[in-house]
């Protein structure tokens, strides 16, 4: 019974001394609130995106975030936390450009100039003619880079 006493007694101790530091700190912010707002004008702290991190990591560990908070809101430290959380899932910076990528240069000028300098050729000819030069392309890619360059299909060609 006497050694349960003597926890007791040392356990309560710590205690008191922990409820003072904590009421000392808070009482401190105050003070540092109080005084910010008198020489900024704002009552709002700016806060950097390091400095946000920190407190949602500490402020979501609280278990009486009421009580603790004094320069932020509780749902402030739990929507940064939220948010926090979400960006270790989102992967937007990572993602490449949808669709497929678009043909080299070399490729739709070679297309240009073989419209333009053969009036007569249509897509599938165009096609062909690169098939023979080991360029792999389609006819409706062919006549998209035309269409792109603002040249027009084979009975419409004019000599320029």
């Amino acid at each position: 019974m006497t050694f349960q006493f003597i926890i007791a007694m040392v356990a309560y101790a710590i205690n008191e001394q922990l409820a003072r530091r904590i009421e000392y700190l808070l009482e401190e912010v105050r003070v540092l609130q109080e005084v910010y707002t008198e020489t900024t004008g704002r009552k709002r702290i700016p806060f950097t995106d390091e400095q946000r991190r920190r407190l949602a990591i500490k402020g979501k560990a609280l278990e009486e975030r009421e009580a603790c908070c004094q320069i932020v809101r509780p749902s402030t430290i739990l929507t940064w936390f939220r948010q926090l959380a979400a960006q270790k899932c989102d992967s937007s910076t990572q993602r490449s450009k949808s669709g497929r990528p678009r043909k080299a240069t070399e490729i739709c000028e070679l297309v240009i100039r073989l419209a333009s300098e053969n009036i007569g050729w249509g897509y599938t000819k165009i096609r062909d003619a690169l098939r023979g030069l080991k360029i792999e392309i389609g006819r409706t890619t062919v006549a998209n880079i035309l269409a792109e360059a603002g040249i027009e299909p084979a009975p419409k060609r004019n000599c320029k």
